[in-house]
């Protein structure tokens, strides 16, 4: 229900160099060895106030500092959360009323939203909005309704204020209140089946209206708790990847290439630096109709494509490798990547050991954005389909939605109405129950006078 408190889109613009201003620039290793930075994770090129900089993300005694190098080679004091601020700004057309960094999961900003750290701005408007600067991009945008509506989903739909999510005690207790769910719905169905002959008026009245709507909806909860007992026993097997940071390490002595004459040269829109094989490459970004295309650049093109990079990445952190059957690059969200992956674009590769698994891996940040087998694929299509309806996204997500919140607000209903039809019947009973007591009272004092 809570898509009714969804904040306005908002389309970020790529952030696209115009390589016609780096005609005169400092090279990005005399830069590096000038601010003494030995080792990195990340470097592109953005631009602030009309200038540009390199992007550096130096890890230094196991913390990430982002620099920013102005490539006309000047001193410049400008800041990570300055830089999150401008586009923030810029994308919300907004102004900026207070800012913070966000360095863990909450349940204003829960795991779905998958990306750390980030910085959350509160805008003019009163929403709130979250910016990803290495990403370059916005990870959530969220009303206060939608945050508070978040809080309390968390707090008492997923019952966090118990433990971790992969915690024994709050698994446990709500799998056994979804079981309840599951006998209830069975029962329900069973009853309402049993009693339905049983109505004799064909005129609608509250029996007939309690019994029509408890059958229906009584299918809807057996989807609701099946579904959320499957979702429950996964996580008793925690998708450890999502926990991995991407070990993209880039020596400067290594950089033996110039990235901006590669960005100049190949006419692309701005690039990343990678690493396979302790050799550093160009990932030079080309935008298309707002999808990213990669190319991989030294002193000129080279080999290296996204397949290659995905499965160097693989390897590195999750030890996968072998010989490849299947590899796609994702631009948008579908039935093999879902939207709660959040990442895009993505390569997509198999392997012929181990065909069923599918591997989504996000070329430009090297993070690992899913790995789905046949139990994670079983539960995504049990989930969507039964939990979110998603087999009802060809009308549109608002009317999904509104449906969903109607099935939901029906349950309540028919609970509250059956409730009501059990008290009532339980003090018509008691009443009859006393009026029989009153009449043999009266029954016997009479049968005693006549005596």
């Amino acid at each position: 229900m809570s898509h009714f408190a969804k904040a306005p889109r908002i389309n970020a613009a790529p952030v696209q160099v115009n390589t016609q201003y780096l005609q005169i620039y400092a090279q990005l290793k005399d830069l590096l060895h000038k601010a003494r930075i030995e080792h990195f994770s990340h470097a592109s090129l953005i631009q602030y106030d009309g200038r540009y900089y390199y992007q550096i993300r130096e890890v230094k005694l196991n913390e990430l500092q982002v620099h920013y190098l102005p490539v006309d080679g000047q001193v410049s004091n400008l800041t990570d959360q300055q830089y999150a601020r401008a586009l923030a700004s810029q994308w919300s057309e907004k102004n900026i009323i207070d800012s913070k960094l966000v360095t863990q999961f909450s349940p204003a900003y829960p795991e779905i939203n998958r990306v750390l750290p980030v910085y959350r701005f509160s805008l003019e408007d009163g929403n709130f909005l979250y910016i990803d600067t290495l990403g370059k991009r916005i990870t959530a945008h969220n009303t206060p309704l939608r945050e508070s509506l978040s809080f309390w989903f968390k707090h008492l739909h997923t019952w966090q204020f118990i433990g971790d999510r992969h915690s024994p005690w709050r698994i446990l207790p709500m799998l056994l209140l979804s079981g309840a769910l599951l006998v209830m719905a069975i029962l329900g169905l069973f009853a309402y089946s049993l009693l339905w002959p049983r109505i004799k008026s064909t005129r609608l009245n509250n029996h007939a209206i309690h019994r029509g709507a408890g059958l229906a909806l009584s299918l809807c909860l057996l989807g609701f708790a099946t579904s959320s007992m499957h979702i429950l026993i996964d996580k008793f097997y925690p998708q450890t990847f999502r926990q991995t940071v991407p070990d993209n390490t880039l020596y400067t002595h290594a950089l033996n290439h110039d990235p901006v004459k590669a960005l100049i040269q190949s006419g692309g829109d701005n690039f990343q630096l990678v690493a396979i094989d302790d050799e550093i490459y160009s990932q030079v970004v080309s935008y298309e109709k707002r999808n990213m295309q990669f190319s991989y650049w030294q002193q000129r093109p080279t080999n290296i494509n996204n397949q290659l990079l995905a499965e160097h990445i693989l390897h590195a952190q999750l030890n996968v490798q072998g010989q490849v059957n299947h590899a796609d690059k994702i631009d948008k969200f579908g039935p093999t990547y879902g939207f709660i992956n959040k990442r895009l674009p993505v390569i997509q590769l198999r392997f012929e050991h181990n065909p069923s698994t599918l591997y989504s891996v996000e070329p430009h940040t090297g993070y690992i954005a899913a790995v789905d087998n046949t139990w994670q694929n079983a539960r995504s299509w049990h989930f969507g389909y039964l939990h979110k309806y998603h087999f009802l996204n060809p009308i549109g997500k608002g009317p999904r939605d509104i449906i969903i919140a109607i099935i939901c607000l029906g349950l309540v209903s028919v609970a509250i109405l059956g409730t009501s039809l059990y008290l009532a019947r339980t003090f018509r009973q008691r009443r009859a129950k006393q009026q029989r007591d009153l009449n043999n009272n009266e029954l016997l004092k009479i049968t005693k006078e006549q005596a």
